[in-house]
């Protein structure tokens, strides 16, 4: 990982660029300091011309003895077939939303298969970072903005890219959402450590509410785990060798958090936890932390049970629900029942 300096290869044809903007809270700063150099924050993942990415924070700076922030910008999966190349800002804004501090890369970074995360080692320098004259820390809380700007898009190529050969095709007009079969042979696994037998190696905050786990578990279920607790190959930042003795997530419920384990161990939804939390918010909740944690069984669990739920006074905030967390086959059935649905009587005054 680095620093991008150079403009990509002659011969590559740019096309007109696609860009998409993740502004994200860091919370409690002072806590963050003292995880040492090379270890990072990450963000919430958010989607730029179909592929996933995140942000990485580095409070204690990317290499030792660094007096300096660093942010980096990383896909989550690395380009198989073809490279990315993409142009990245990142900003520092005020409480009330105004940009203070801005550093754009020098030109496109080339993302693939070698390196996939990109970023600035020399960001600010953590004096100024908490300093007055720059006005950014308020209440402990630091807001950021990153824009990605992918100038070699896949939109001419493929409508249906997700995460490079990750992505899933969809019948047009199908609104039927058959979930991924289930792996037996690890369910028998997940069996065996939610015994108790092996002992809990990772803890989790959510909401002021600890939860224990097995870090390989929950990291065979879920890339977002996959890349916080172990990164990808070499890199560092990761949870698991920071040495942090409870990983703090925001962004979701506790009871959200306990839905997503209870599928992790139990390859179901948490039945017993939706109906006392209320059918539709519960099942709502978990949609949203399947799409977070990126679990696409789950999710796709969740949103067929959501289908049950649509009606003309639910319909449009499910089908906002759906566009929001990309979910085609959701928005295909909330689009099904509108073109059903009869028309109202106009009212004349």
């Amino acid at each position: 990982m680095g620093c991008c300096l150079s403009e990509p290869d002659a011969g590559v044809e740019l096309q007109d660029p696609v860009s998409g903007t993740h502004q994200f809270t860091i919370r409690h700063y002072s806590q963050t300091k003292g995880i040492g150099p090379g270890n990072s924050i990450l963000s919430r993942y958010f989607t730029v011309d179909g592929r996933t990415w995140f942000a990485r924070f580095y409070p204690d700076g990317y290499t030792p003895n660094s007096a300096f922030a660093a942010f980096y910008v990383q896909t989550l999966y690395k380009p198989r077939r073809r490279a990315v190349l993409a142009r990245f800002t990142f900003q520092l804004l005020k409480p009330d939303g105004t940009v203070r501090y801005s550093r754009r890369s020098d030109g496109p970074c080339t993302f693939d298969r070698r390196c996939n995360s990109w970023g600035f080692r020399v960001f600010v320098t953590r004096e100024a970072l908490e300093g007055a004259e720059l006005g950014v820390l308020h209440e402990d809380s630091i807001k950021v903005r990153c824009t990605v700007e992918v100038v070699n898009s896949r939109r001419r190529e493929s409508r249906g890219g997700g995460d490079g050969d990750r992505a899933s095709s969809v019948a047009a007009g199908s609104a039927t959402m058959a979930p991924q079969s289930a792996d037996f042979a690890a369910n028998a696994m997940r069996l065996f450590l939610k015994s108790g037998r092996a002992p809990f190696d990772v803890k989790f905050s959510v909401g002021g509410t600890v939860f224990e786990a097995h870090g390989l578990v929950v990291a065979a279920q879920s890339e977002w785990f996959a890349t916080a607790l172990y990164g990808h190959g070499g890199e560092g930042g990761r949870w698991a060798e920071a040495g942090l003795p409870c990983v703090t997530i925001s962004g979701t419920s506790p009871e959200a958090f306990e839905g997503v384990l209870h599928y992790i161990y139990h390859d179901e939804l948490p039945e017993k936890l939706i109906k006392a939390n209320g059918e539709a918010a519960m099942t709502r909740q978990l949609f949203e932390a399947a799409d977070m944690f990126l679990i696409e069984r789950m999710k796709q669990m969740c949103a067929g049970r959501l289908r049950r739920f649509i009606r003309d006074d639910t319909v449009r905030g499910i089908m906002d629900l759906a566009q929001a967390h990309s979910c085609k086959e959701l928005e295909q059935a909330c689009q099904a029942f509108l073109g059903r649905r009869r028309p109202q009587p106009t009212i004349l005054y």
